[in-house]
């Protein structure tokens, strides 16, 4: 597949960013951990979606990271 990696603060786990991110803002991402990205948070989002869609899930995620960092 075709991914990107985003780095999020380290406020919380890449795991809880992921959640919150499903729960609170309906952007499905996978954490970095999945990917054996040991340190640092990081977000696993996947390039093979819709222009439009990833556009809206990229919004989704940088809003809800700006309101909790």
């Amino acid at each position: 597949g075709w991914y990107a990696i985003v780095r999020v603060p380290e406020t919380r786990s890449d795991e809880e960013w992921s959640i919150d991110l499903v729960e609170h803002a309906g952007v499905h991402v996978q954490p970095g951990y999945f990917f054996d990205m040991g340190r640092g948070a990081y977000l696993v989002v996947s390039l093979l979606t819709p222009e439009a869609t990833f556009a809206e899930g990229m919004k989704r995620l940088a809003a809800l990271v700006a309101e909790r960092s």
